[in-house]
């Protein structure tokens, strides 16, 4: 394993620190310092002008201009957010940076960053024009930027004081908004003292939001977009005073003070994969999958429980589709079925809770100590990846079919958790929900509360007696073990064979075909020691060919390491070693008897669970005595008995997993780890015990909206290195710099890579191989046969193309190129018309890497929506263009059958920003199942060599020319009846 080691580092220097020492104290709180100001100086942006999708509409006003839209549509309740006190981001960066490094030049926003502006704060309006009372929120950046200044003395709460104060004066019955927002934009600057050049000409910006009107019932009331008070700057001050106070901090501690990992693993090679997939390194338990995962994915889950069984960190890297959802899944099985360990050793559930002192006429309970290690949180940045993920795994699907019969985990509760969130999917149980905002926490609580009411969470008809329940789990658990020790043996009858053939070396009986296929190291395993007993009919060859026979007849489909290594290396990326059909079976048996002894345990121990269900509902509602609080570990443990996966946005973390100290939640999984800041995750690492952190730093980076050079002052200023650095790192990266269990990739050091693509097809999968995974994934075989099975229609423009575009229209701005627009439109009409019926929509996704793009798209859209969409409602084709019109970073997570990327940019540098990393493009390309269609200057985009690796044809010169005959570029798509087939349309 040395040798790996030399050449890794030689490879990638940064993996090689030699006599570096663990980070000190100090720098850790040097590094939550820097955290803390870099959140404050990330100040809110504004929205572009002229943005309009179907329910927002945005106007930034210079003049006295009516900046109302027409609200004549009475389907709609219509809501308008003023934004006052704007100020050019650019400005208020040269400021920071005369302060803090006058040195260095203040040039460092991206290109796409130009012209943004931030604000002091906004007010609503109601549909009627009415300024709405008591509407007012401010935000902090420009008073931080006014203190850093030293432009003013007084405090925040007195700032805000000024301008409520302001704000009430000026309400009147017929206020004029406008009028309103000049008063607080001059009180913001004057209170504030600060310099006149940050202050841009855009007086205010108008944000229009809209929702219709659902069955004549007026809908929620319309909120911001925009967050303007984070928490993050209380929760890294915190942090850091629990520091100084000599409090642990959890798993992530790990991740603030370790140097850079001497890498004692290539995760990638043949070696280190048979080594972690030796039988006895697979978890007991598996999803009941009727598919077992793939080599690389099996890896990661065995050292996972190897790595952090006491707690600590561990890094998983999966690219697209390489299914790190699937490995968690086998992941959340083994922890609950480690859980149903513990409670199958009591004889009487109820012997696991002890009364405490009554809280009024609320008995509570205390649960023993052993149950206190199971409770799984899923955290990520993005809402929808956690939502999606927790209201993924209770739905019938996720199961294999032949267990969707046998299995079922209180069906009532799961059904009304579910239906909170409007998932018509079937549930098969309880096994997850998110929680996270305030709204998903009263859903939750609802659907306990009603489960409680009716009687249907300790129905007995779904309740198995207990002594037969932990029967059962026993019986699974010793079949699991059995069928490991016919694993071992047989690699044990195996191993001796080779031996004893290997000890034979005289010439006679013992020569030739026989020994060359038994001793030889590179054998087909069982296969040939069974040939060769055939060949000499020696005693001990033949007793073990009859043992090897019966052990293979026990398991089943059984891959031996010689045969994984006679293998070519695409083949062997989806060669599972180690198990069997049997295995695999009786493991996934173990989980679903494990689920029925949970609910067995809730039903037998149901009296005990309903008083710290009340007390848990208390605790979550924010109406819990002291004496409960000091209960919350009991409370939450109680809870993960019904419900085991529970999920949050980091945002909202402190809300729901408040009541944990530092180092005790006992799985904290973080999905989609390389789009998170480590300064938004690292208060939720902190707090557990174990941290699963799962990403992959080739896809989308971390947003931040503090300025480069910004960063790069700040950063200088506490004296941060690069790996902490909010512009240049993510929680992904900190915890793959730490982990030694890992391959490089792409010139990075990685945790635990996935390989096996199952998404894509051709050319999408090898752009993003080649791009950004030097070619290391492998297109899974199941992929292949599907996609050569295919029956359904073909896309209307056949094989995947680039569309080439050359812009010449004068009015095209930086970014958004009308001709570009025109294609794009002209392509979504053509799926339009070649829809199968007449409500459908295509699967198709409009992917822009710049937001003025996506802007100018969703514009062209609604501005020829009857001609591009004909006769369909309006509410559907708005809906449509909000959800499968946008920039890259809105589909991180999402797939369509294709995807049409628009590329626009006309200025080079905007091409170097989107082209300087690999992520943006990877995410982009690989958002497509079957095909890929992009539009946009060929040679603008493709003047470095390395940008060949896009496989596309350029036979498109039909759909220019189609477009120049039918649009003349001037946004009007034709007629769907107009429309020619295109060439070679069947292919």
């Amino acid at each position: 394993m040395e040798d790996t080691t030399t050449s890794l580092a030689g490879t990638h220097p940064n993996l090689r620190v030699p006599g570096r020492a663990q980070h000190s104290r100090e720098e850790v709180l040097r590094t939550l310092k820097y955290w803390e100001h870099v959140e404050r100086y990330s100040a809110p942006i504004a929205e572009d002008d002229g943005e309009r999708s179907g329910d927002v509409a945005v106007s930034h006003i210079v003049d006295d201009k009516d900046p109302w839209p027409s609200t004549a549509d009475t389907s709609r309740v219509y809501r308008h957010f003023v934004r006052f006190g704007i100020a050019a981001l650019r400005e208020c960066d040269k400021l920071l940076i005369r302060r803090w490094s006058p040195e260095q030049g203040a040039h460092g926003r991206d290109p796409v960053e130009d012209g943004q502006y931030t604000f002091a704060g906004t007010f609503a309006v109601s549909d009627k024009r009415a300024v709405e009372k008591g509407s007012l929120v401010v935000n902090r950046f420009l008073y931080d930027l006014a203190v850093t200044l030293e432009c003013t003395t007084i405090t925040f709460s007195d700032y805000a004081e000024i301008l409520a104060s302001e704000f009430k004066t000026r309400v009147k019955p017929r206020s004029k908004p406008l009028a309103i927002a000049e008063a607080l934009t001059h009180c913001a600057y004057f209170a504030l003292q600060l310099p006149t050049d940050i202050q841009a000409t855009v007086k205010c910006i108008v944000v229009t939001r809209s929702k219709v009107f659902i069955e004549g019932n007026r809908p929620r009331k319309i909120q911001d977009a925009r967050v303007f008070s984070s928490v993050y700057p209380n929760l890294l001050r915190q942090m850091a005073s629990d520091l100084e106070n000599g409090v642990v901090m959890g798993a992530a501690w790990d991740l603030l003070t370790k140097p850079v990992a001497l890498s004692d693993f290539d995760a990638s090679s043949d070696e280190t994969i048979l080594e972690c997939l030796q039988t006895d390194r697979y978890p007991s338990a598996r999803w009941p999958s009727d598919f077992s995962l793939s080599p690389q994915q099996q890896v990661a889950v065995n050292e996972t429980f190897s790595r952090v069984a006491e707690g600590g960190t561990f890094s998983i890297n999966g690219p697209p589709g390489t299914g790190k959802t699937t490995l968690l899944m086998d992941v959340i099985a083994e922890v609950i079925s480690r859980r149903a360990d513990v409670l199958h050793s009591y004889e009487d559930p109820k012997s696991a809770f002890a009364l405490v002192a009554a809280n009024g006429n609320s008995p509570q309970y205390r649960i023993d100590k052993p149950l206190h290690d199971f409770l799984v949180v899923i955290a990520s940045t993005n809402n929808n990846a956690v939502a999606n993920l927790t209201l993924e795994l209770p739905r019938q699907e996720k199961l294999g079919e032949s267990y969707r019969n046998s299995l079922s985990y209180l069906p009532k509760l799961a059904e009304s958790l579910m239906a909170q969130h409007h998932v018509a999917a079937e549930p098969w149980g309880a096994i997850s929900v998110p929680l996270g905002n305030r709204r998903n926490r009263d859903r939750c609580a609802a659907s306990v509360i009603d489960a409680l009411d009716d009687g249907s969470l300790f129905d007995s008809r779904n309740a198995t007696a207990w002594n037969v329940a932990r029967d059962r789990y026993a019986a699974a658990k010793e079949a699991v073990g059995a069928l490991k020790a016919t694993h071992r043996r047989l690699n044990q009858l195996m191993h001796a064979t080779e031996t004893f053939g290997s000890k034979y070396t005289d010439v006679g009986p013992w020569s030739g075909p026989a020994r060359t296929s038994v001793a030889s190291p590179r054998s087909s395993g069982a296969l040939a020691i069974q040939e060769s007993a055939t060949i000499l009919p020696h005693p001990i060859l033949a007793r073990a060919s009859e043992q090897i026979e019966c052990a293979l007849e026990e398991l089943g489909n059984v891959v031996t390491p010689a045969e994984y290594l006679n293998a070519e290396p695409r083949c062997r990326a989806q060669m599972l070693v180690g198990t069997s059909s049997a295995l695999e079976r009786a493991r996934a048996e173990l989980f679903v008897a494990a689920m029925k002894l949970h609910e067995s345990f809730v039903f037998h121990a149901r009296n005990s669970i309903q008083a710290n269900l009340i007390g848990w509902i208390k605790l979550n509602s924010g109406r819990a005595s002291t004496e409960l609080e000091a209960l919350a570990g009991h409370l939450w443990s109680t809870f993960s008995l019904l419900v085991p996966v529970v999920s949050s946005t980091f945002c909202s973390f402190a809300n729901v997993f408040g009541s944990f100290e530092r180092g005790t939640i006992p799985w904290l999984i973080v999905d989609e780890a390389g789009q998170a800041c480590s300064h938004h995750a690292i208060d939720a690492v902190s707090r557990a015990k174990r941290a699963i952190i799962v990403g992959d730093p080739f896809q989308l980076e971390p947003i931040s909206t503090i300025g480069n050079s910004v960063d790069r002052a700040l950063a200088a200023k506490f004296d941060v290195g690069t790996e902490f650095r909010c512009k240049s790192s993510s929680l992904q990266t900190l915890a793959d710099r730490i982990n030694p269990f890992g391959a490089v990739r792409n010139g990075r050091w990685i945790g635990a890579p996935l390989r096996v693509h199952r998404r894509c097809v051709e050319p999408m999968f090898s752009i993003s191989n080649g791009m950004a995974y030097e070619h290391s994934m492998v297109l899974a075989d199941e992929t292949l046969d599907h996609e050569a099975r295919q029956n359904e229609r073909r896309p209307a423009f056949g094989p995947s193309a680039w569309i080439n575009v050359v812009g010449t229209a004068e009015t095209a701005n930086d970014f958004y190129i009308p001709e570009e627009g025109a294609v794009a439109t002209h392509v979504i009409s053509r799926h339009i018309a070649n829809r199968h019926s007449d409500r459908e929509l295509p699967d198709l996704f409009v992917i822009t890497p710049f937001r003025k793009v996506a802007v100018g798209l969703k514009l062209h859209l609604l501005q020829n929506a009857t001609e591009v969409f004909g006769d369909l409602p309006p509410v559907i084709v708005e809906e449509w263009i909000d959800h499968s019109i946008g920039t890259v970073h809105s589909f991180q997570g999402r797939e369509a059958e294709t995807v049409l990327l628009v590329l626009g940019a006309k200025r080079v540098d905007s091409i170097e920003w989107a082209l300087s990393q690999p992520n943006i493009m990877n995410v982009a390309v690989t958002r497509a199942r079957r095909r890929l269609y992009v539009v946009g200057n060929r040679a603008n985009w493709f003047q470095k060599e390395s940008r060949d690796r896009w496989m596309l044809g350029t036979d498109s010169d039909w759909l220019i020319e189609e477009c120049e005959a039918r649009c003349r570029f001037r946004g009007k798509p034709p007629p769907h009846s107009e429309m020619m087939p295109p060439p070679n349309s069947e292919n």
